[in-house]
């Protein structure tokens, strides 16, 4: 059973993005710190260097920390990743989400262990951010096939980089490659390292269950060919089987990227799920908002390709 004790303080998200050299993830960090939206988040990088902030958006910066005027700090790990962790946990108030990067010739399982370990932190997502032109190459470089593999395959979410580069017919193969090569992970192609912020936070708030209703409570948000994903909601009642659950996100589509949701099992009661990837978490409850039904899950997929009424039809016979 879970521990209501520590619903008293929520951990602070965790999001680690690995990539070899040149993908694109200082790209990547560089549209987070300045896309923040309002949220204090601490981006934790091996070097300053890479990182070109706009000068416009420094408000000090001080030793191995840059503090930005829309509340976000940037550290660098000069120290070690546990000195630069030691500081940002200490911050009053403390950040709202970490983003830790790791160097780009690095596993970052070992530094997602952190988010398993550290009881201030939950481990969001290994997200693994790949340059479109030049992954097959280097997957079958034998000096590098091994950092690639372990950097891929440890990952929840792929970023699939620099698809302007490709064309439509190239771009397909890069991904039928990837899933040949090391398994059907989830793959979110674009350019620039711009992936919106709902693929890399968990699904946030009670406002997420609302905007994700619609008018009909089966009816994505938004369904345009202008945004690459859709928010879709499933509402059910009844006492859902925990392993069922387990085993029904398991073999979840490869065009859902993430989920959240409050439902109520046989073994945990009432209680909140987040996934990623290929990771369910059962967290306590941080909300006391009463929810409409016992079971409520909001998925974030790719528009055209995640079939609402397949999701739905498996989650109704459970419920």
């Amino acid at each position: 059973m879970l521990d209501s004790a520590k619903t008293a303080h929520p951990k602070i998200p965790l999001t680690v993005v690995g990539g070899f050299l040149g993908s694109g993830k200082t790209t990547l960090l560089n549209n987070i710190l300045r896309t923040a939206d309002g949220r204090r988040v601490a981006v934790l990088v091996n070097d300053f260097g890479p990182i070109n902030i706009d000068a416009q958006l420094i408000a000090k910066h001080d030793g191995e920390t840059i503090s930005l005027t829309n509340g976000c700090i940037c550290c660098s790990m000069g120290s070690g990743l546990d000195a630069a962790l030691i500081q940002v946990l200490g911050m009053s108030p403390k950040p709202d989400w970490i983003v830790i990067e790791a160097s780009g010739v690095s596993d970052p399982g070992p530094i997602a262990n952190v988010g398993l370990t550290e009881p201030e932190l939950s481990l969001v997502a290994v997200v693994t951010v790949l340059d479109a032109e030049h992954i097959a190459s280097q997957a079958n470089d034998p000096l590098l096939h091994d950092t690639v593999a372990s950097q891929v395959q440890g990952a929840d979410l792929l970023v699939l980089n620099k698809k302007d580069l490709l064309t439509a017919d190239q771009l397909s193969g890069r991904a039928a490659f990837i899933r040949e090569q090391f398994g059907d992970i989830p793959i979110f192609e674009t350019t620039q390292g711009a992936v919106p912020m709902a693929l890399l936070l968990p699904v946030e708030g009670e406002s997420a269950f609302a905007d994700a209703r619609g008018t009909q409570g089966r009816i994505p948000k938004d369904q345009t060919a202008a945004h690459p994903f859709q928010t879709i909601l499933w509402e059910g009642d009844g006492i859902l089987s925990a392993d069922a659950l387990m085993m029904y996100f398991r073999a979840l589509p490869r065009g859902v990227f993430r989920a959240k949701g409050i439902v109520h099992t046989d073994y945990h009661g009432r209680v909140a799920i987040q996934f990623a990837g290929r990771r369910l978490q059962f967290l306590p409850m941080t909300s006391a908002v009463p929810p409409t039904h016992d079971n409520q899950i909001v998925f974030i997929g790719a528009h055209g390709i995640v079939d609402d009424h397949v999701l739905f039809k498996k989650l109704d016979e459970l419920a």
